[in-house]
């Protein structure tokens, strides 16, 4: 996650699936907040708003409570904080640290890590939102860009009995499609030890999938029902053993 960001589509999506899934439950919110790239021009899907009035009817409050922001220009996390949105969740927002050598990004990084858990002690179900989603094969731990990634390491250190995760994962041009990714990944996720990777998927703009790991029974359902209501935008890739 960047602030550039805030606001933007990816947001509609990501916070309507946590507005549905966080009900009775302790919900904690990791943003993995990278630093804001300038030299970039992505977070510009913002014309939602005004080309796609008829969303307004699946979640009316976050709708303009997003536009509200936008039209604001002070795209920032902090807004995205406010208990009208996520109300009684917690909120993991220190930025990811970027020092300029390898050494130095993987030693603070790995106390950044161990300050995100401390604080999500408690959480039953937490949310990992890395700007680009999983780790490739080929990432370095201590390269820069890794900061835009979540580990499958630091995934298996956040699980723990009783906790759904939910992981965004920004959708590449990986060969067989999006679909085939999806497939590839949660193959990866459960020969790690998760025991159901769902998936749901955004198709508008920008395709992102939302990896949901461990669920119980309700929440699947829960998940499932949001994709029905919101047939627009997601679609449901339940796991295959688990259907």
């Amino acid at each position: 996650m960047q602030h550039r960001y805030v606001g933007d589509v990816g947001d509609f999506v990501k916070m309507g699936l946590l507005r549905s899934l966080q009900v009775g439950r302790r919900l904690g919110v990791a943003w993995w907040l990278f630093p804001d790239e300038t030299n970039k021009r992505d977070g510009r899907h913002i014309t939602y708003f005004q080309r796609h009035p008829e969303w307004r009817d699946l979640d009316a409050a976050l709708f303009d409570g997003l536009a509200r922001i936008v039209q604001s220009g002070d795209r920032q996390i902090s807004a995205l904080q406010n208990p009208a949105f996520l109300p009684n969740a917690l909120f993991c927002d220190e930025v990811i640290p970027t020092e300029a050598t390898s050494t130095g990004r993987l030693v603070s990084r790995a106390a950044w890590f161990q300050r995100v858990k401390d604080a999500l002690v408690g959480c039953n179900l937490v949310f990992v939102d890395p700007d680009n989603g999983l780790e490739p094969m080929s990432l370095k731990p201590g390269a820069t860009a890794a900061g835009k990634c979540v580990s499958l390491a630091q995934l298996r250190s956040l699980s723990e009995p009783g906790r759904t995760l939910i992981v965004y994962h920004h959708q590449s041009r990986r060969k067989g499609g999006h679909l085939a990714e999806i497939d590839y990944l949660a193959e990866r996720l459960r020969y790690i030890g998760f025991g159901t990777v769902d998936a749901v998927r955004s198709r508008p703009y920008s395709p992102r999938a939302f990896f949901i790991l461990d669920a119980p029974t309700d929440l699947r359902v829960c998940a499932k029902e949001l994709t029905l209501r919101w047939s627009s935008l997601l679609s449901w890739h339940p796991d295959a053993s688990a259907k």
